[in-house]
């Protein structure tokens, strides 16, 4: 795993600064155990001569937190053993554009038989330090900084990636250094740098927020250096009944080439015993802007139903419309104690629409998979 150089030089002076600082400091440890087997068809023939792939995934995941009265740190890490579709999964992402260098594999490469697939990877999701005085909030490290509205996409920002291997978006963490600084109850200030070992190579956003009307806005300026492009953008959010927002970046490029216009729309509405949700993306540059979503015109849609406390059924789904691709997702999650949680799930793919299961094994044709899941958390 590797975390950039200039924030883990952020990272150690403040946490000098920290250590002069006399503080009365709360610790906790958490976690949980993540048990995922799965069964996997394609009539395809994706998965070679076999039809049928089973795969795994066990994951350990270990959150230390130490709070002050102005300082806090954290520090979040995965451990996981992947077996047949599950590992395949996780070798084609690490090879492709949308890899990250701090995933650790063991081995790096796949073995020739995809039965015989067997994976350890070792992540660091979080790992940050953040000093909050009255004026200025500063953070340093592997943090998420999430600029979107969105439950899936979002133009305006630069820094955080999305992770979609699992059953739920996930956003991964940006080494980086944040500074907040408010100027009202609701109005602030929020500058990230996420350099790299050649500054120009790295990637900046300025952020101001602010509540006017009842609508929660903002504007949003970014340089992304590994692009060579800037970014301008503006998102909204307003709470009726129902809960809408939305946001619009504009791209320009060092090159000349013509920009790249991105836009997000999306609600969500809650009635008895049911949430559900929906969000459009218009991606205007196709792959080049997007490799994950390259196409136009794109649809996120969830239902869940909560009938009990301990009982909750959900259905998800992605696609992208013009090329006709997608991937579905049914769950069922049942609370079998108080900190453990036991699903059942079934997942269908017909091609990339993310980097779902169409993605892993390289075909169009449909892919099914199910599984069941059982957390415990500590």
């Amino acid at each position: 795993m590797k975390l950039s150089v200039p924030a883990i030089i952020a990272l150690s002076a403040l946490a000098a600064t920290a250590s002069w600082a006399e503080e009365t400091t709360t610790w906790s440890l958490s976690g949980s155990v993540l048990t995922q087997p799965s069964m996997t068809y394609t009539g395809a023939g994706a998965l070679g001569s076999t039809d049928f792939l089973y795969g795994s995934s066990n994951t350990l995941s270990l959150d230390l937190r130490a709070t002050g009265d102005r300082a806090r740190a954290e520090a979040s890490f995965e451990t996981s053993v992947l077996t047949g579709v599950a590992a395949q999964l996780a070798w084609s992402i690490a090879g492709s554009p949308f890899g990250r260098p701090d995933d650790f594999l063991i081995p790096a490469a796949p073995p020739a038989s995809p039965q015989a697939a067997t994976l350890v990877a070792v992540r660091a999701r979080t790992l940050y330090l953040k000093l909050d005085y009255d004026w200025a909030s500063l953070t340093a490290g592997r943090q998420v900084v999430n600029y979107g509205r969105g439950a899936l996409w979002s133009p305006t920002d630069v820094l955080t990636e999305l992770d979609l291997t699992g059953l739920s978006p996930v956003r991964r963490g940006s080494d980086a250094l944040r500074v907040v600084v408010p100027f009202g109850q609701t109005e602030a200030f929020d500058l990230v740098a996420a350099p790299t070992l050649s500054p120009s190579q790295g990637r900046y956003a300025l952020r101001a927020r602010g509540l006017l009307a009842g609508v929660d806005g903002a504007l949003v300026t970014a340089r992304d250096g590994a692009g060579s492009g800037w970014l301008f953008g503006a998102d909204f959010k307003v709470d009726l009944e129902i809960s809408l927002y939305g946001e619009a970046a504009y791209e320009l490029y060092d090159t000349g080439q013509t920009g790249t216009f991105k836009a997000a729309a999306g609600a969500d509405y809650s009635f008895g015993d049911f949430i559900v949700a929906a969000e459009y993306y218009y991606n205007g540059g196709g792959p080049s802007a997007d490799p994950l979503f390259p196409g136009s015109h794109n649809l996120y849609g969830s239902i869940a139903w909560t009938p009990d406390p301990l009982l909750r059924i959900s259905a998800t789904g992605i696609m992208d419309i013009g090329n006709g691709v997608g991937t579905v997702t049914l769950l069922t999650a049942i609370s079998a104690s108080q900190n453990a949680t036991v699903g059942a799930y079934v997942q269908g793919s017909n091609g990339q629409a993310g980097y779902g299961l169409g993605y892993g094994l390289g075909s169009s044709a449909w892919i099914a998979q199910t599984g069941l899941t059982l957390e415990v958390k500590f």
